[in-house]
């Protein structure tokens, strides 16, 4: 479900900023802005999740031996090899046959002791359900990010799915283990998307209380809780702060979030998105200007012949096939 998410999301994201209606986005009071904001987080923070899947599946990957893998040379050729515990030299290419990493994209690792640069490139043409991807994350680690104090920035370079670039920088801390025996990370980013002239930025600080899957980079495993407030910015005309006053939880067993609540609040007009109870299901509901409506997680739209689906109608894409 991952990859049929990601680069789907991005795409209903921009249709979505363009296809509420633009004439109402200026005001603080505006419904059509109240839940064009609502979709643009509700999206982006999927976004975020399964990006950072991948980001934490290569973090803790050890490429000391456990993996086998290609080394791609100079000439193109391809040399299949067991890791004999890092006896190559650094900064080699290498295309990993495990499941957390995709097939079309070439991982260099600058070191095999910390401090280390992680580059994961997917090379153009790199494509899934149609949608193209091209470009760079690239991940610095002061140490492995599994220790407490652990230190990890990522940034993307010349990211495109498609012809939609999407930027982003992060820093991410393991702050250690709470109480419950949970490790706790902090990460702040600036996630910025852009098409045209249509751009989202999503500026957030938030902890990770990982419940389990934090040490492994199996991204099947994954389970946690998200806190944290910030702010999104809507073709620098729409800005709403965010808070999330019920912690969202992630659980690669089922692929929607199944809980939590996200409050967004701009000239004192709150828009609610809440994810339930923890029942695995692809509905939320969103509240604002007193109504409250259920949107689809899926298809992001909201239900049909409601008062929020003729504010913004359009949400949703076409699935692969063009159904």
């Amino acid at each position: 479900m991952e990859r049929k998410k990601i680069f789907g999301l991005i795409i209903i994201l921009i249709a979505g900023l363009i296809s509420c209606k633009r004439s109402d986005t200026g005001s603080s009071g505006s419904l059509a802005g109240s839940l064009q904001t609502s979709v643009a987080e509700i999206l982006g923070t999927d976004i975020s999740a399964t990006t950072a899947a991948t980001e934490h599946a290569a973090a803790v990957e050890s490429y000391c031996g456990d993996s086998s893998a290609y080394v791609i040379s100079g000439t193109g050729d391809i040399d299949h090899f067991r890791i004999p515990g890092w006896s190559f030299t650094t900064a080699n290419h290498m295309k990993f046959s495990i499941p957390h990493i995709d097939s079309c994209v070439t991982v260099s690792v600058s070191s095999s002791s910390y401090p280390k640069e992680i580059v994961i490139e997917f090379i153009k043409g790199c494509s899934n359900h149609r949608h193209d991807r091209s470009g760079k994350i690239i991940i610095d680690l002061s140490d492995t990010i599994t220790n407490a104090g652990a230190v990890q920035t990522v940034r993307y370079e010349n990211f495109y799915i498609d012809t939609i670039s999407v930027d982003l920088e992060a820093t991410i801390k393991n702050l250690g283990k709470n109480s419950s025996g949970n490790w706790l990370i902090e990460k702040t980013y600036d996630q910025t998307i852009t098409s045209g002239e249509d751009v989202a930025v999503r500026k957030n600080t938030e902890t990770q209380e990982w419940i389990t899957g934090f040490e492994t980079a199996v991204r099947s495993d994954n389970k946690y809780y998200l806190s944290g407030s910030g702010t999104i910015v809507l073709n620098d005309t729409v800005r709403f702060s965010k808070l999330i006053t019920t912690p969202l939880l992630f659980d690669a067993s089922c692929d929607y979030i199944s809980s939590g609540v996200i409050e967004l609040t701009r000239g004192g007009v709150t828009s609610t998105i809440d994810y339930g109870d923890g029942t695995c299901d692809d509905v939320a509901t969103v509240a604002t200007g007193g109504t409250t409506e259920e949107i689809n997680l899926h298809s992001v739209k909201f239900r049909h012949g409601g008062n929020f689906s003729a504010n913004c109608p359009g949400f949703g894409h076409k699935k692969p096939g063009g159904h």
